[in-house]
């Protein structure tokens, strides 16, 4: 039996390795692994004997062992994938200094200029077809609503306040 054994058996580490890693809770199944029983409905095993073996110091510095070990793990996986994902976006970050004196941090695309060079600027540097044919899209329904609004001469006024001294009204008062 595994709970006569002072020491750590290869069977008990497998169990317990099971239960941390694996998550099985059935302390029964884990009990029957420990002890090398095949058949975890065995009569010979007793609950107050799994009760017991589970909450040996051994058992227990072993579970508490495996967890940390296992936290450990999960920490480092993290950790190396916040460094994967930061040295992604470092290597897509541009360190070219733009023309015009523009900031390197931001640029409005709400300028037609803009947006016309980026769009140029993927036609270029695209690796697939799909990315180019749809930046094409783009500049090609750009270019027609250009012409359309051309050919319908639709010219947008904008009126603006005028200031005090040119106003016909004040200009009355003030010879009055």
């Amino acid at each position: 039996m595994a709970i006569i054994n002072r020491k750590l058996t290869e069977l008990e580490k497998a169990a317990i390795y099971m239960h941390v890693y694996g998550g099985v809770n059935d302390w029964v199944q884990l009990y029957a692994i420990a002890d090398g029983i095949k058949d975890k409905n065995d009569l010979s095993i007793n609950r107050t004997t799994v009760y017991k073996w589970k909450n040996l110091p051994k058992i227990q510095s072993l579970i508490e062992t495996v967890t940390r070990e296992k936290i450990s793990l999960l920490e480092a996986e993290k950790n190396r994938g916040f460094e994967d994902g930061r040295k992604s976006v470092l290597d897509n970050v541009s360190t070219d200094v733009p023309k015009h004196g523009t900031s390197a941090k931001y640029v409005d695309y709400s300028n037609p200029a803009n947006q016309s060079r980026k769009l140029n600027e993927l036609i270029n540097t695209a690796t697939d077809s799909g990315e180019a044919l749809d930046a094409l899209k783009v500049i090609i329904q750009t270019q027609k609503a250009d012409r359309d609004a051309a050919k319908a001469g639709s010219v947008v006024n904008a009126y603006v306040p005028i200031t005090c001294n040119d106003c016909p009204l004040y200009q009355k008062a003030r010879k009055r």
